[in-house]
């Protein structure tokens, strides 16, 4: 009966030191997790106040285009205002040649007439027909001097008008330009498929969104951004990404119908 006993105290004792060594395993597997979860909540709180930054970023660069853009239109309106200025100027100019010309036609009908008229006076004395002409002459020198001025002055003013119409075209040509890119900055994909135990997601995007395979793309929901996609492949208006779990707001999860914008705007 004893060495019964014996081996029942045996046999418990033995089961408690198992039981203890087993919850001690089970003890420090459970810390291991824990301090496992602890070091994955530091990394999305870090990624999340990252995401943050890049989204204030993303804002400040995009309303930067837009001033740019403002800026932009206004140098057009004043260049267009200079154009009409010059083409009003150049009108003038060759109001006054035209003028000028008449004027000089008249001078030469009026050189004519006194040489016919010298031809018709026979009681003119002659010392008085040197001083005439040479009257005549200065002043149709002076009016030639003029004309040239008024030619020189007019093909300036063409000048003008010619450079700032291109000036003109090449701004009109960077406006557009500039428009595209923000248009493109402000076009949203969607999410249309998510496959979570690979970790992608298919994403449809707009023909103007400016995307190649550098491209850095965001998730947004809302007016929120829960986190980040890496490109894979572009196959037209298709992108094939990777879910960025790690930058993913705890509590988030990405999901068709989810928005996706650039996390950087083209600017050039």
């Amino acid at each position: 009966m004893k060495a019964i006993l014996y081996l029942i105290a045996i046999a418990a004792i033995g089961a408690g030191g198992w039981f203890s060594y087993d919850t001690m395993n089970k003890f420090t597997q459970l810390k291991a997790d824990r301090e496992e979860l602890e070091k994955q909540n530091e990394n999305r709180k870090a990624s999340i106040k990252t995401t943050k930054e890049e989204a204030l970023a993303v804002e400040a660069e995009r309303d930067a285009a837009k001033a740019k853009r403002d800026d932009t239109t206004a140098e057009l309106e004043l260049k267009e205002k200079n154009l009409k200025l010059s083409k009003r100027e150049a009108a003038t100019w060759k109001s006054k040649i035209a003028e000028q010309k008449e004027e000089m036609e008249g001078v030469q009908n009026v050189i004519a007439s006194i040489k016919n008229s010298f031809k018709q006076l026979g009681e003119v004395e002659l010392d008085q027909i040197p001083g005439l002409v040479k009257k005549l002459e200065d002043d149709l020198k002076e009016s030639s001097r003029k004309h040239e001025e008024l030619q020189s002055l007019a093909d300036a003013a063409d000048k003008r008008v010619a450079n700032n119409n291109e000036q003109l075209e090449d701004l009109s040509q960077r406006i557009a330009k500039r428009a595209a890119h923000i248009r493109g900055n402000s076009a949203e994909g969607q999410i249309t498929a998510i496959n979570h135990d690979w970790g992608f997601a298919i994403v449809s995007i707009p023909s103007n969104m400016p995307v190649n395979e550098t491209s850095k793309l965001m998730i947004k929901r809302g007016a929120s951004f829960i986190g980040h996609l890496k490109i894979n492949a572009i196959e037209g208006t298709r992108i094939v990404a990777d879910v960025d779990y790690k930058s993913m707001t705890p509590g988030m999860v990405a999901q068709p119908g989810d928005s996706v914008v650039l996390s950087k705007p083209v600017t050039n």
